[in-house]
């Protein structure tokens, strides 16, 4: 394994910090949809996935934070449709015609929230068994 004890400071420092660097342009991006009318547009592109129209009637009137838990189910949907397709919870012409330059915003928020996320757990690996 990779021994960090011998790295400058600052370099652990900029390690530490990657994770945050990379999660949280993917919240901003899910903030600001959350809070335009882009919010509006993706609950509305999904309708043929039962679990989903369950969180829009409780969560989808609520507040800041359970919108946003909306939006990242929606985000989750569009960035990685092939389970829900497999099991015939999502309509594949529901997903094509699903907005070109929404469904790009929801997937790259996905993708940096995932994958800021796997690198947290590494880093925090990394410095915990060293």
């Amino acid at each position: 394994m990779i021994d960090i004890t011998d790295w400058h400071p600052l370099a652990k420092v900029a390690l530490l910090l990657s994770p945050f660097a990379i999660g949280i342009p993917g919240l901003v991006l899910s903030a600001v949809s959350t809070l335009t009318k882009d919010y509006a547009v993706a609950c509305s592109a999904v309708t043929s996935n039962p679990y989903f129209e369950s969180i829009k009637h409780y969560w989808g009137s609520g507040s800041f934070k359970w919108r946003l838990m909306t939006l990242c189910t929606v985000s989750g949907l569009v960035a990685f449709p092939w389970l829900a397709l497999r099991m015939g919870q999502l309509d594949a012409g529901e997903l094509n015609a699903f907005p070109k330059k929404l469904k790009r915003r929801l997937k790259i928020s996905a993708w940096l929230n995932m994958t800021g996320c796997i690198w947290m757990v590494l880093v925090w690996a990394l410095f915990k068994f060293k």
